[in-house]
């Protein structure tokens, strides 16, 4: 019996533990993702971006769930001085999602430079939703990957935890009667 209350302290403060270090990390990821976004452009087919500095960004597509407008873009970047920056199709995309909205990784690029960027972008539907965009960011999703593992190493402790802490109690009630 007092091996039992000693796995319970134990097991216990695990439980909270995991919650609280599960809960800053959800909301460290989405801090995360928030913050790596430089801009939001409507769909269509020309804009200007302005890149603060060099480095390696993402391109993504967002609107409504399910939204097909999305579908047979081609898309092509250049600089201020006209040069052509590459954009590399991503095999393995990631994307978020919410109830109504998601957001989909269709390209990254590397900017050699900071400054003015035009986007231009063939195959837009005839009448696309007014709320698809396109959403340029900086390059995260090792940070991401980084956090998503951690998710799911405090999900299973915290379930771990609070089957122990559930099955000492069943336990040490059973053999107490």
């Amino acid at each position: 019996m007092k091996a039992s209350l000693a796995w319970l302290a134990l097991t216990a403060p695990l439980f909270v533990l995991s919650v609280f270090l599960l809960t800053v990390t959800i909301r460290s990821v989405a801090r995360t993702m928030r913050r790596a976004v430089v801009a939001v452009v409507p769909l269509c087919a020309e804009q200007t971006l302005t890149l603060e500095s060099a480095g390696e960004y993402e391109l993504h597509a967002e609107g409504k769930r399910f939204s097909r407008d999305f579908g047979w873009l081609d898309f092509t970047l250049t600089d201020s001085s006209g040069t052509s920056v590459p954009l590399h199709t991503v095999w393995l995309r990631t994307h978020s999602s919410s109830v109504s909205r998601a957001r989909l990784l269709l390209r990254k690029f590397t900017a050699a430079t900071s400054g003015q960027f035009t986007l231009r972008v063939q195959g837009i539907r005839p009448e696309p939703d007014p709320e698809s965009r396109l959403v340029v960011s900086r390059a995260v999703r090792g940070a991401v990957v980084g956090h998503m593992l951690a998710i799911v190493a405090l999900s299973l402790l915290t379930v771990a935890s609070l089957v122990g802490s559930i099955l000492l109690l069943v336990f040490q009630r059973s053999s107490v009667e």
